[in-house]
């Protein structure tokens, strides 16, 4: 399918990282969600665009500080199942982490780069009732 994808069609992928947040463990790590909405679509010779259903492997990075205005190191960079619509991805790395995002590097043929990655924030408090 990734070679259909890639040579014998015109894909596009639409990802975007729509929130990012990190909470401390009791085991001192930290973990991220990171909310991401995808989709995919193919665009036929005259240019029509038609969805398709997505069920890839992509890229998901959570990165510590950046000191040159680029992505940090990364904590975690692995490739995991993205289908089509809104979903949740939790991860758990050992360092502070400050961004995280989809398709960090760029791989895919994404639309609009700008909205891969999000800056962590703490993740509310829910107050608890006794």
């Amino acid at each position: 399918m990734f070679i259909t994808d890639l040579f014998e069609t015109v894909t596009l992928w639409e990802v975007k990282a729509t929130g990012a947040t990190v909470e401390r463990t009791a085991d001192g790590k930290y973990q991220v969600t990171l909310d991401v909405q995808a989709r995919k679509v193919r665009a036929d010779r005259a240019g029509k665009q038609t969805e398709i259903p997505m069920n890839d492997l992509v890229e998901i990075g959570v990165f510590s500080e950046s000191k040159n205005g680029v992505l940090g190191e990364p904590l975690y960079l692995e490739r995991q199942r993205v289908v089509s619509g809104k979903q949740t991805i939790r991860v758990v790395v050992s360092q502070v982490p400050v961004r995280a995002g989809i398709d960090p590097y760029d791989k895919t043929l994404d639309r609009e780069r700008g909205d891969n990655m999000r800056d962590l924030r703490p993740a509310p408090i829910v107050a608890r009732v006794p």
